[in-house]
């Protein structure tokens, strides 16, 4: 479900940069293999490398911009970012639909599972872009993933070989159980709108795609996970599991903020500097 064939074109395009001080932002996309195109933002440090890189991808409620900061910020440090926009968020619909017809959208987009499956493919394809580039040091390869990009991004960890580093922050181990449990207005509304049917088939698709059964396979890959105290949408019991079913080597941190970490520097230097370290830049 979560394999591709590798030798597909990438079909890379620019359409445009915006050159700053030490570093390029490229509006870059590639082919993803589920059809259609990734739009993408490509930070790139002015002359040398070969330079490690990162691929972030941000959560439900953001897109390619969301880590377009610290992107910039790594740049600076002589780092190659690759930021994602899920496939989710890639469409908007019509303005003029009514609130009914927008929450029937929301609710297709929620219980399509290939949109998950594609989430994890999709990275993976641009790790094949990222590995095109001659300018990249393949064996220095780091992810920063939030809630969504966290969730997915633990899936990941478990298939994907040549990421050697997972930030994860407020991710979930078991989706399919936030659906199932979660009293979150959200998952409450999805549970009565599906019919009992439709929301059984959705689960048992999703199930086989939880993080819990991939994570343990992310060694030799290190682990940073970052999470909230009270996060409304994460149980501590789902960020428990997440951490003790992970292989090592791997590392916890808890913040005193909201899911979307708003306004909080220290989870920011904390991954940063943990970053700076795992791509081995910590000396320069």
């Amino acid at each position: 479900m979560l394999e591709y064939e590798r030798s597909l074109s990438l079909n890379f395009e620019e359409s445009s940069r915006i050159e700053k001080d030490g570093y390029t932002v490229r509006d870059v996309s590639y082919l993803s293999p589920y059809g259609g195109k990734v739009p993408a933002y490509l930070v790139v440090p002015d002359a040398g490398g070969p330079f490690p890189a990162v691929v972030f991808m941000h959560p439900g409620q953001g897109n390619r911009t969301t880590f377009l900061s610290e992107a910039e910020a790594l740049a600076l440090k002589g780092v190659v970012s690759l930021l994602i926009t899920a496939p989710a968020m890639r469409s908007h619909p019509p303005k003029n639909l009514s609130e009914e017809q927008r929450l029937n959208l929301m609710l297709e987009a929620i219980s399509d599972i290939q949109q998950y499956t594609q989430i994890v493919v999709d990275i993976q394809r641009g790790v094949d872009l990222l590995f095109s580039f001659e300018n990249i040091d393949v064996n220095r390869l780091a992810y920063v993933g939030h809630s969504l990009g966290a969730t997915w991004g633990g899936v990941l960890a478990g298939v994907e070989e040549r990421i050697k580093s997972y930030v994860l922050m407020a991710g979930l181990s078991s989706v399919s159980e936030w659906h199932k449990t979660s009293d979150h207005p959200l998952a409450d509304l999805i549970r009565a709108k599906l019919s009992r049917e439709r929301f059984n088939k959705f689960i048992s698709e999703l199930e086989p795609l939880d993080a819990l059964h991939y994570i343990n396979k992310a060694a030799p890959a290190s682990l940073l996970f970052q999470f909230v105290h009270d996060d409304e949408f994460v149980p501590k019991h789902q960020a428990d599991t997440f951490y003790s079913i992970a292989s090592s080597p791997k590392e916890i941190s808890w913040y005193h903020t909201d899911h979307l970490f708003t306004n909080c520097d220290a989870a920011y230097q904390d991954r940063t500097q943990w970053i700076i370290k795992q791509l081995g830049l910590d000396n320069k």
